[in-house]
């Protein structure tokens, strides 16, 4: 790959990472929103830190659209011990477009491709989802909490730890494992970028509106698989599943699943929806499976009541679509409700 003028680091058919002319970090982080940054500390710190810098650009047109910065983590004293921390400004007017997630999965692979470290982290805040949703979006995954680590404001804030290790990248670039099939389709290990890929192409009516407020409920990183045909191996959608508790114990957690398909017809909706409730009830000790769906999607609701789900109930006001509240169709399917078909589907 070779742009005008630019040293091109590494780069996809998207994006590509350049070393930055004099001045450009500077303009680009002139213009970016700080809300989440820290305080300025002018105080020497008791160590080197080097911190390298690249551009990330457009390949078509070679328009800077931010920066990316990594710099080494020593957490004991050794190679094996050193890890990468990466970070990144994207200019506001680029952002909602997936390019956190493509960047941030470019930079892990030159880094890995380029040193010997088996580890890339980075941390941010955990009221900044869409930085949150960016590095899930690459495939980084949420480590826990780190308390206390940063100052805004004057008061210490807690900032997530995520984290994607060499081993994570070469199991996505590696073959993908099917987990189940039937229906004409495969669910499979899912790659980074699967959601960017589905959701580009597909105009969903019943989509929620985007909404970067912080869920009150403790963050977490929901298990996904990736929709396969599987004559030709296309990417048909992405499912995705995480618990949920009814109770304060074991017994009263159930799961909830979500699927996001490109337009393949009712039949395949149906045949996911029945393959992962098998999957579910097969590999876990859980016993309900519950799916929610706009209560005007009767498209939607009607794939689920023939995937073997009844109706439980309507929420009322639950989702926001087209800036109003809209009601909540949520439908379940008990281990002794699952008919055998759609447990054999599984196996």
């Amino acid at each position: 790959m070779t742009i005008p003028g630019r040293t091109v680091l590494a780069s996809d058919d998207v994006l590509a990472l350049v070393e930055l002319h004099d001045g450009e970090r500077e303009s680009v982080l002139e213009r970016c929103d700080d809300t989440f940054d820290p305080d300025p500390d002018d105080r020497p710190i008791p160590l080197t830190v080097p911190r390298s810098w690249a551009g990330l650009v457009l390949v078509e047109t070679g328009e800077v659209l931010g920066t990316m910065s990594w710099r080494p983590v020593p957490h004991i004293v050794s190679v094996a011990g050193i890890g990468w921390n990466q970070g990144f400004h994207l200019l506001p007017t680029v952002q909602g477009r997936g390019l956190s997630s493509r960047g941030g999965l470019l930079l892990a692979r030159y880094l890995f491709d380029t040193t010997e470290m088996d580890r890339i982290q980075a941390v941010t805040d955990p009221e900044n989802v869409p930085a949150r949703r960016g590095l899930e979006g690459a495939g980084f995954r949420l480590e826990g909490r780190v308390r206390g680590v940063v100052r805004r404001a004057g008061v210490p804030r807690d900032l997530l730890m995520y984290s994607m290790m060499r081993a994570d990248l070469d199991a996505a670039d590696a073959e993908r494992e099917v987990l189940v099939r039937g229906g004409g389709v495969l669910l499979a290990t899912s790659r980074p970028g699967d959601r960017r890929v589905v959701a580009a192409g597909g105009d969903d009516p019943f989509r929620v509106d985007r909404d970067h407020r912080l869920s009150p409920e403790a963050p977490r990183t929901p298990s996904t698989a990736a929709v396969l045909d599987e004559a030709s191996g296309d990417l048909l959608g992405v499912v995705r599943w995480h618990a949920v508790g009814h109770g304060d114990t074991f017994g009263c957690a159930a799961w909830t699943i979500a699927a996001d398909l490109v337009p393949a017809g009712r039949d395949v909706a149906v045949a996911v929806h029945r393959m992962l409730a098998g999957h579910l009830f097969d590999t876990t000790g859980l016993d309900r499976v519950e799916a929610g769906v706009d209560a005007e999607d009767e498209s939607g609701r009607r794939v689920l009541e023939k995937a073997g789900f009844q109706l439980d109930g309507v929420l009322r006001g639950a989702r926001v679509r087209d800036g109003r509240r809209r009601d909540l169709a949520l439908y379940g399917l008990l281990r002794t409700e699952c008919p055998k078909w759609t447990c054999s589907l599984a196996r």
